[in-house]
């Protein structure tokens, strides 16, 4: 559970409550007793400041981290109660049984639950007892602190367009370079590799080579693929193969390679493969790619071993000088439609050039910086408390960038950060489509409605903050300038993914598949799931195996299945070793 969500928990308690009426007496008070200590709990959570805090007192951390484990508790017995008297309404769905005969049906469970809550209740006082048993300190210094979520929010309504690729500075003359590298006629083909830490601008640069007129006219045809650590051969070749409008859906990779080859046959063409992590992609895509003094293929990499291995022509990617810095940094913090577009106050000044010189010529350590003040007062106390948090951050560890991540991150309001999170979600250098994130947000319950204003809107709108603060990325824009589709930098996405892990949100516990005949089988990562403990099938006829999956788990603690295929259950009953008995201990069957 994502500190923003105990906001849709504290929805469905108040829902159980109303649904259940038959709950009387002690469960009722109980079940109301949890929802009152939620709601102070939702408070401490959402505390704009608690993520700084937590790094200055390992105490608080830890009871930050007693409550967010308590919260999930607590929400995991109610799930499973009303799981188990909808089960029970299905098998004795009869409406007209007595009233008595109804409750008598539920009377085990309440029982249960009674217990449960009880127990949940009082690990809650212990814990809320603690804070003034061991002295722990709800605040910390304030040149430490970051800003109240009322002022870390851009006014609504007051939205200004933020700078994206085509607003870029300092990469002219990179840009021109690496395009002379690649149409200069040779007489065999050619890779260039632009090599470079994270957050240079390695991506943009490469974007702006392949966009450049021209490049577009030099080339008959241009692709781009992204690649990341996690690549798949057949995905890159999909990629390669609709940049160049054809249509490779239904395709194996074999087939793929087959079509693309053929179609690039003959052509003066330009592949850029983007964040590659290993030669092993060069060596598996090279044999598809038609080889002639008409190819030209752009890499871009950390590493520039893989440069010198895949035989490139390499352009080493400098940190953005002083000019170049600044002027990002007033482009990103004053945009155009603000007050004074490109302008820093005369008072500010000085606080800016040291805020940008603590990022170290690095554009994603401007942008992010730039966006985080330009939500903020423009006063000298303002600016001062962000130089001086980040000051703190960077005094963590050796990589600037990674501080000043990390400190835009821990500025964002509560919601917003649930948002973030889950961004971490999407695998590496994926182009995420806006409306399946922002249904993604709704569902989990991370975006409230106000007033007469419409959830899907805004939904929209705290993905425009996310963008506006450089937090993610646009991929692309629908006719009307909406956001089409977006991307997560990589050093973002493993702050989203760290920090994820602190919150405990990536932890599934319960699993349920329900009525999937269309399913024959589950097929399970090794140590995938860790945290899993318990996992129901219920009226999934089409699986016919799942033993030697259910190994695989970590540590599975119950197992029920139900109405299943007459094969999965044989499979289950009758495969011998030790190991198939620990799993057949867990399992029950209906």
């Amino acid at each position: 559970m994502a500190d923003g969500n105990i906001t849709f928990f504290l929805e469905k308690l108040g829902n159980f409550v109303v649904q259940e009426a038959s709950l009387f007496g002690e469960v009722e008070g109980q079940v109301r007793l949890l929802r009152n200590e939620m709601e102070w709990m939702r408070l401490v959570l959402e505390d704009a400041d608690i993520d700084t805090k937590c790094n200055h007192d390992r105490r608080l951390k830890l009871w930050v981290n007693q409550i967010r484990d308590v919260a999930y508790d607590a929400e995991d017995v109610i799930d499973e109660f009303m799981f188990k008297i909808e089960h029970q309404r299905q098998r004795r769905p009869n409406r007209f049984l007595p009233t008595c005969v109804r409750f008598a049906d539920k009377l085990p469970f309440i029982h249960e639950l009674d217990g449960r809550i009880r127990e949940i209740n009082i690990t809650i006082e212990k814990i809320l007892a603690n804070k003034d048993r061991y002295n722990i300190e709800s605040g910390i210094p304030s040149e430490a602190g970051s800003s109240s979520s009322t002022e870390g929010v851009v006014q609504r309504g007051k939205r200004v367009p933020i700078v994206e690729e085509a607003d870029v500075v300092g990469m002219t003359g990179d840009a021109e370079a690496v395009k002379q590298m690649l149409v200069e006629e040779e007489s065999e083909s050619r890779v260039v590799a632009i090599v470079g830490m994270g957050g240079l601008g390695k991506t943009t640069l490469a974007k702006k080579v392949y966009n450049h007129s021209e490049v577009n006219h030099h080339f008959e045809c241009r692709a781009l693929g992204y690649v990341s650590q996690d690549y798949r051969i057949r995905e890159l070749l999909k990629e390669i193969a609709h940049s160049i409008n054809l249509s490779p859906d239904n395709m194996d990779e074999k087939q793929l390679g087959e079509v693309v080859n053929g179609y690039l046959k003959d052509k003066r063409y330009l592949i850029v493969l983007d964040d590659v992590w290993s030669i092993q992609v060069w060596h598996e895509l090279s044999p598809h790619l038609p080889e002639s003094n008409k190819r030209r293929v752009l890499i871009t990499t950390r590493n520039q071993q893989i440069g010198l291995d895949a035989y490139a022509k390499l352009y080493e990617l400098r940190p953005l000088g002083e000019k170049e810095s600044w002027e990002l940094f007033l482009k990103k913090t004053f945009p155009i439609g603000s007050t004074s577009p490109g302008v820093c106050p005369e008072e500010l000044e000085d606080l800016g050039k040291k805020i940008t010189e603590k990022c170290k010529g690095l554009p994603l350590a401007i942008v992010v910086s730039g966006g985080l003040l330009s939500r903020k007062e423009k006063t000298k106390s303002s600016w001062e408390k962000i130089l001086k948090s980040m000051e703190w951050h960077l005094s963590q560890g050796p990589e600037s960038c990674l501080g000043i991540l990390a400190l835009s991150y821990s500025d964002l309001p509560y919601f917003l950060k649930s948002c973030f999170l889950y961004c971490g979600v999407f695998p590496e250098d994926c182009q995420i489509k806006a409306s399946k994130l922002m249904q993604i947000w709704i569902a989990e319950g991370f975006v409230q409605g106000r007033g007469e204003e419409m959830v899907e809107d805004v939904a929209e709108e705290y993905l425009e903050e996310l963008i506006h603060g450089s937090m993610i990325q646009v991929a692309g824009r629908k006719w009307d300038g909406r956001v089409k589709s977006c991307r997560i930098h990589d050093l973002l996405r493993d702050l989203a993914i760290s920090k994820a892990r602190d919150s405990k949100i990536f932890e599934l516990e319960f699993l349920r598949l329900k009525e999937l005949p269309a399913l024959e089988e589950l097929k399970v990562e090794d140590g995938a799931m860790p945290t899993l403990k318990t996992l129901q099938i219920v009226h999934c006829n089409g699986m016919k195996t799942l033993l030697h999956e259910l190994l695989k788990l970590k540590n599975p603690q119950r197992v029920n299945l139900e109405s299943m295929n007459g094969e999965l259950i044989q499979e289950i009953e009758t495969t011998e070793g030790e190991e198939f008995d620990k799993i057949r201990g867990i399992t029950s069957i209906n």
